[in-house]
């Protein structure tokens, strides 16, 4: 199997992550974190131009008139609940995102971590935070950083990438909670638009991340690895 792209310390694969560890490319004992952020059924809205949803009147000189939301490709497995047990069977230091959602499928822990979305700002119609299972440590943990929409606490002014997209800021937060040092390894099976790339890179970390779609790998290298996110800690 050959990766989608190679170089500065990332492979991205253009397939699912189990056939990825089939292949055997992956030396899963060198893994110090797997980094999931799955799909988990919740049939996430991803026609949202088509539905005038986000349409809000834009008072930045950079915006004419109002400020357009995207229509996305449907999210690969959003049709259907998560089933983390390929995720949990490679036994490494693990934080699966969303988790709430798919609860009854993991193991007891007491170190659940906590992103607020919100961060003091009001409520809308979407969760107000996400919560992440983990097997590291003992105790919950909360990040706080608005991210609602155009209002966000980073990435100001950059493009939207993914209908889930997760800030720079989020991965980076996550592997300083990991205690990840230069050179340890990063398993990233659901990649998106890569955000765990760019905040890798920036800590001189290696990452083997994979995503069935051939768009979000296109995505990843353009703007995680070639463009304006590159090793960016997401300010």
């Amino acid at each position: 199997m050959k990766p989608f792209y190679e170089g500065q310390g990332v492979r991205i694969w253009h397939a699912a992550f189990e056939a990825v560890l089939a292949a055997g490319v992956i030396d899963v004992q060198r893994l110090a974190l797997v980094h999931a952020d799955p799909s988990y059924g919740v049939r996430e809205r991803v026609r949202r131009r088509s539905n005038r949803r986000g349409l809000v009147p834009s008072k930045t000189p950079r915006v004419a008139g109002y400020a357009q939301a995207h229509d996305w490709p449907e999210i690969e497995g959003d049709d259907r609940p998560c089933d983390p047990s390929a995720v949990l069977a490679l036994g490494r230091p693990t934080v699966l995102w969303g988790a709430q959602n798919y609860a009854s499928r993991l193991p007891d822990s007491s170190a659940w971590w906590c992103w607020d979305k919100r961060d003091g700002t009001t409520s809308d119609d979407n969760g107000d935070v996400e919560l992440a299972w983990t097997n590291i440590g003992r105790r919950t943990r909360r990040f706080g950083h608005a991210w609602r929409g155009l209002a966000r606490a980073s990435e100001t002014g950059r493009p939207h990438l993914h209908p889930t997209q997760k800030p720079v800021a989020l991965s980076t937060w996550v592997f300083e909670q990991a205690g990840l040092k230069r050179g340890d390894r990063v398993f990233v099976p659901y990649m998106g638009s890569g955000p765990d790339i760019a905040a890798a890179l920036g800590r001189g970390l290696y990452v083997d991340a994979c995503d069935v779609a051939e768009w979000c790998c296109r995505v990843a290298v353009a703007e995680r690895i070639a463009g304006p996110l590159f090793a960016t800690s997401g300010a």
